[in-house]
């Protein structure tokens, strides 16, 4: 082989490494979007339920273990408290000016 087909053959060898790293990369970049949206996902569970009071043996998600989830998790935010055990949500809906035994009809 002449010395010009070595390196076309070599430089046609890198474009074809190159484009492979990329896709490799951009295999990468997806599952880090995954892995991220997850995360974000158990870490709002974890502190919503947090925020309400649930017990540590009772909840689910996983705690921001990495301290990443304020800057990296766009709209987190803490949660609203729970609501008393006590009151029905069909009541909270309900003006006090209604029967409490009254249904809704459809």
């Amino acid at each position: 082989m002449s010395t010009k087909t070595q390196r076309t053959m070599l430089a046609g060898a890198a474009v074809v490494a190159v484009l492979a790293l990329g896709q490799l990369s951009k295999g990468e970049a997806i599952e880090q979007d995954d892995w991220l949206t997850a995360y974000c996902t158990d870490a709002a569970v974890w502190a919503a339920e947090e925020a309400r009071g649930v017990p540590l043996e009772l909840r689910t998600g996983q705690p921001d273990y990495k301290g990443i989830a304020e800057e990296s998790c766009p709209g987190m935010r803490p949660a609203g408290p729970a609501l008393p055990t006590d009151v029905s949500p069909a009541r909270l809906a309900m003006p006090d000016t209604v029967p409490f035994n009254q249904f809704v009809q459809f």
